[in-house]
C-alpha cells in the first residue's frame, strides 16, 4: 500500500498504514517536530515554532522523548533535539467529495512532570482510533528543563516551559490539523495524572483561549497538591554541587550542562508521596507579562470564573492511593506514615510544629486510623487518606468551585472497574518488585507475551479498589498489554470507555442519544449546584450522586473550619 503524503504548512510528510485492534487501518504521522529544538539559548525557555523545511520529511518513526528517565526501568531516555514532537492518527486524509472533518482528540501524557512521551510503548492509538476520530498525542519538556522557574523577570525563565510547549502544540493543531482531517473547531483535550493537572492549568490560562473546545481530566486537578512547584534555580543548583546563589550565574551554569547530568540532579529531590511538600519542579504562578501561562493562583482563578467555559469530564480511581506502595517499594526513604503533620496540606500554608498544624494532624490521624497507628494491617487506611490528599480532594474541590460560574456541563466520575487491564495496581501489589519488572523489561525488549503471563502468577496482596493510573490500560494499548478476548469483560470495557470519551469528543455528551446498550443504557448527568451527579465505571456502568461524601466534608472541614 502507497505510503501516505500530507502536505503542512511546514512542508511535506510521508506516513505509515497502520492497524487498530480490531483490524480496521489507519494513517500514522510520527515525530512530527512542532518546535525548535530547545537547545543553547533556548533551553528553559519559551518554545518557538519549527521553521518549514523543503524535502518530504518521513513521519514513520517516533521520534525522541523528552530527556527523563524511563517511566518504568529508570534508565536514561531521551534528547533535547526534536523531543518538541507529535504523534498524528487519522482514518483517513482530506478527500474531495468526502465527509466533513472529524473531532480531535490531544493526549497530554502524564508522570509526576519527570516522566513520559507520547510514544506508543505506552500510549498506542489502536483502542482509540477503532472511533471516527483524530488522535494527536504530544510531547513536552519535563523537570528541570521544562520547569526551570527563576525569579529574575530579566533572565526569561519565569517558569512554566512545559506547559508552553503544550499550548505551541495546540496552536500547531489549529493550523495543521484540516490537513489530517481534523477540525480545528472541535478539539478536545485530555490526560491523566500530570497530564490532568495539564489539561486542567490549560482550562484556566490566558494563552489557551480558543486552541480547545471540550476537556477530560482523569485523576489530578490544578488543586492536587503534588501539581505545583516553585522558584528552583537555586534547588537544582545546590543537587548538582554548585553553591551560587546568584540566579544570572546559575542560568550560566545549567546551560551549560548536559542533559544527563539534569535529569539525574532533579530526582535527588525526591517525591515522598506526603501532602506538606512542595515539589520543586511543576507549574508556577509567574509575574505579570507578555507570554505567562498564569499569574494568579488556580484557586483565585476558579473562584472568579475566568476559565474557559467548555465542556469538561473529570475523574477518579477509586483508590488511588494504592500508588503508594509503588512509591514504598522504588524510593528509598519512604516509610508508613508516623508523623502526622506530613499530611496537612501545604496549602492550608500552617507552620509545622504549630499548635494549629498538630491540631489538624490530630483530626486526621483520628478520622481515618481512629485510635490505631499506620501499619501493614490497616494499609487500606492509608491507601484512602492518600486517595484524598493526593488526588480525590483536588479534583473535588475543582467541581465545587467550577461549578459555580461554569456555563459548561462538567461530568464527574468514578472508575472502580478491577481486571487484568489494571497493570499499574500489579507493579503497587506485587510481592517481588524485581522479578516482576524482569518479567516487564524481558517483554518490552523481545515482543513476547509469555512474559507478561509469567507477571501473574507472581504473588500478590490483594487490597480492594482502583489504582492510580489504571484507567489508562482501557484507553491505550502499551508494552504491558496482552490481546483482547473478544467479549471478554476487558474488551467490554475498553469499549466502553473508548465510546464513552469519544461521544464526548463528538457532541460535548458523553451518552448522547438513544439509550446505547453497550453503555448500559445509563444516561450520565453532569453535576449541578446541589448534588455531584457521577457515573461509576465499574464491570457494568451506573449513575449515582455525592461520592465519598463523608470524607469529603471532613476534608472541608479541615479547610474551612467553622
Amino acid at each position: 500500500m502507497t505510503s501516505p503524503i500530507v502536505t503542512i504548512d511546514e512542508g511535506k510528510l510521508k506516513g505509515k498504514i497502520s492497524q487498530n485492534y480490531c483490524g480496521g487501518t489507519f494513517c500514522s504521522f510520527l515525530g512530527i517536530p512542532y518546535g525548535q529544538p530547545p537547545v543553547g539559548e533556548l533551553r528553559f525557555k519559551a518554545p518557538i515554532p519549527v521553521e518549514p523545511w523543503n524535502d518530504v520529511r518521513d513521519a514513520t518513526e517516533e521520534g525522541p522523548e523528552c530527556p527523563s528517565k524511563h517511566m518504568f526501568f529508570t534508565y536514561l531516555i531521551g534528547a533535547e533535539d526534536n523531543c518538541l514532537n507529535l504523534n498524528v492518527y487519522t482514518k483517513e486524509l482530506p478527500q474531495e467529495n468526502a465527509s466533513s472533518p472529524k473531532p480531535v482528540m490531544v493526549w497530554i501524557h502524564g508522570g509526576a512532570y519527570l516522566y513520559g512521551s507520547n510514544k506508543s510503548e505506552l500510549f498506542g492509538p489502536d483502542y482509540l482510533m477503532t472511533e471516527d476520530i483524530v488522535l494527536v498525542c504530544i510531547n513536552y519538556r519535563l523537570g528541570v528543563l521544562g520547569f526551570l522557574s527563576l525569579e529574575d523577570p530579566s533572565l526569561g525563565v519565569p517558569g512554566n516551559a512545559g506547559l508552553k510547549d503544550m499550548i505551541l502544540a495546540l496552536k500547531w493543531v489549529q493550523r495543521n490539523i484540516k490537513h489530517f482531517n481534523g477540525d480545528p473547531n472541535n478539539v478536545t483535550i485530555f490526560g491523566e495524572s500530570a497530564g490532568a493537572a495539564s489539561v486542567h492549568y490549560l482550562y484556566l490560562s490566558p494563552l489557551s483561549k480558543g486552541l480547545f473546545h471540550k476537556a477530560i481530566i482523569q485523576s489530578g486537578s490544578a488543586l492536587s497538591l503534588w501539581a505545583s512547584g516553585c522558584n528552583n534555580g537555586k534547588i537544582i543548583a545546590n543537587s548538582l554541587g554548585y553553591k551560587e546563589k546568584e540566579e544570572k550565574k546559575i542560568l550560566d551554569y545549567l546551560r551549560n550542562q548536559s542533559e544527563s547530568k539534569l535529569v539525574k540532579a532533579q530526582h535527588k529531590s525526591l517525591d515522598l508521596f506526603t501532602a506538606d511538600l512542595v515539589r520543586p519542579f511543576g507549574p508556577v504562578v509567574e509575574k505579570p507579562g507578555e507570554g505567562a501561562f498564569l499569574t494568579e493562583e488556580p484557586l483565585d482563578i476558579l473562584k472568579s470564573g475566568k476559565f474557559s467555559h467548555v465542556p469538561l469530564i473529570i475523574g477518579y480511581t477509586s483508590k488511588e492511593g494504592i500508588f503508594f506502595e509503588a512509591v514504598r517499594k522504588i524510593l528509598p526513604g519512604v516509610k508508613l506514615i508516623s508523623d502526622f503533620e506530613t499530611e496537612v496540606p501545604h496549602d492550608l500554608k500552617l507552620e509545622k510544629g504549630s499548635q494549629k498544624s498538630k491540631e489538624v494532624a490530630s483530626k486526621i490521624q483520628k478520622f481515618y486510623f481512629g485510635e490505631e497507628k499506620p501499619s501493614e494491617k490497616n494499609m487500606d487506611n492509608t491507601h484512602l487518606l492518600k486517595t484524598d490528599t493526593q488526588f480525590l480532594h483536588g479534583i473535588y474541590r475543582s467541581i465545587q468551585y467550577q461549578k459555580l460560574h461554569s456555563t459548561a456541563p462538567i461530568y464527574f466520575y468514578r472508575m472502580s472497574l478491577d481486571t487484568s487491564l489494571n497493570y499499574y495496581k500489579n507493579v503497587c501489589t506485587t510481592k517481588s518488585l524485581p522479578l516482576l519488572f524482569l518479567c516487564y523489561f524481558l517483554s518490552y525488549k523481545s515482543g513476547k507475551k509469555c512474559f507478561l503471563t509469567l507477571s501473574k502468577s507472581l504473588p500478590s496482596n490483594s487490597p480492594t479498589g482502583v489504582c492510580h493510573a489504571d484507567d489508562l490500560g482501557y484507553l491505550f494499548p502499551s508494552f504491558l498489554s496482552q490481546t483482547l478476548e473478544p467479549g471478554s469483560l476487558e474488551e467490554t470495557s475498553v469499549r466502553r470507555f473508548v465510546k464513552l470519551w469519544t461521544n464526548f469528543a463528538k457532541t460535548g455528551e458523553p451518552t448522547p442519544g438513544n439509550p446505547d446498550p453497550l453503555l448500559n443504557n445509563v444516561q450520565w448527568k453532569p453535576v449541578n449546584k446541589e448534588d455531584n451527579h457521577f457515573l461509576d465505571i465499574g464491570s457494568e456502568l451506573k449513575v449515582d450522586s455525592n461520592p465519598e461524601q463523608d470524607r469529603m466534608q471532613f476534608w472541608e472541614s479541615i479547610y474551612s473550619p467553622s
